[in-house]
């Protein structure tokens, strides 16, 4: 499949590599003046969890980088991995270019998809939730590779879905195919905010995991995430990853509390996904602030991820 992905950050780089690996034709939509720096490659140490694969890679990802789209060039999938906030305007300039081109937004949704569906028909495009991640480090990309979700924002699984998960899956990524994946990513985001808020008052992961009053409160303040979501309209009984968040059993939820720390501390693919929880305060305010006002307006009370908000709005403030 001949396949645009749009920049060469982390989670773009990653699935960008393993499908070209699978000779599938990637190119790699970069801004101006970034594609000489690349263009001796990516180096790449890589925590791979697809079956069959050493467990291991280092090598050099040598990209297909372009600066600008040529008219003669078509795809037949473009893949959107940048951030929620910076979608419309990403799709803004990309989507006059595409022809009939259908889309991968591999990306979070809180607010929507009207403004979204203005630029780029639900019919073209799908949502994806990477089981990838990692970080730059001294010009490395340190990362982990499992799995891709994959869905469109309502309804039951697309045949663009369908042939988005083939794709990936003749990279040997696992694929989970949703319905109503605006849902699943709603369920995400409210586990996603719940946990960085607090570990960001914590200001580490060491003094995060190692205060199991710090990790309880967590388990609450995703718990009143959840709240919102479910005052969304979202059933949460169709998520197990909710489960554990919900119940009021004392022991499932120590339990609960053991299974993050053991993750988090030991296992090499969490630890490498997570790598990049410090790196963003506008990322991590959005997702915040996302939460809070939508508990408000819906009338969830929230008083500990209310107590996050210093904290929160300290961290923000490195981004100015």
């Amino acid at each position: 499949m001949h396949v645009l992905v749009v920049g060469a950050g982390i989670i773009g780089s990653i699935y960008g590599w393993a499908l070209a690996e699978r000779g599938h034709r990637v190119v790699h939509l970069v801004r101006p003046g970034r594609g000489t720096g690349l263009r001796h490659g990516i180096p790449l140490d890589l925590f791979d969890r697809r079956k069959g694969h050493p467990r291991n890679f280092r090598g050099i990802y040598k990209l297909n980088a372009v600066e600008a789209l040529s008219p003669a060039e078509t795809f037949e999938l473009i893949v959107v991995p940048v951030k929620h906030y910076a979608l419309e305007k990403v799709l803004g300039e990309i989507v006059p270019c595409s022809g009939d081109a259908e889309f991968l937004l591999l990306t979070q949704n809180w607010r929507g998809v009207e403004d979204i569906d203005s630029i780029l028909p639900g019919t073209r495009n799908i949502y994806g939730d990477a089981k990838a991640g990692g970080t730059f480090s001294g010009g490395t990309l340190v990362a982990a590779l499992k799995a891709i979700d994959l869905g469109p924002a309502e309804g039951q699984p697309s045949e663009l879905a369908k042939k988005a998960a083939a794709l990936f899956a003749s990279g040997d990524i696992q694929t989970r195919l949703h319905a109503d994946m605006l849902h699943y990513l709603w369920v995400q985001y409210a586990i996603t905010s719940g946990g960085w808020a607090a570990l960001i008052r914590a200001g580490s992961f060491d003094a995060f995991f190692g205060n199991r009053t710090a990790l309880s409160a967590a388990l609450e303040a995703a718990r009143e995430c959840l709240r919102v979501v479910a005052a969304r309209g979202v059933d949460l009984s169709r998520y197990p990853e909710a489960k554990p968040l919900l119940t009021d059993s004392v022991l499932l939820r120590q339990i609960s509390l053991w299974m993050a720390r053991w993750q988090f501390c030991h296992d090499e693919y969490t630890k490498r996904c997570s790598a990049h929880a410090f790196g963003d305060p506008v990322e991590v305010k959005t997702f915040y602030d996302d939460l809070i006002t939508t508990g408000h307006a819906l009338g969830v009370s929230m008083p500990v991820m209310e107590s996050y908000g210093e904290a929160i709005r300290r961290f923000s403030s490195k981004a100015t």
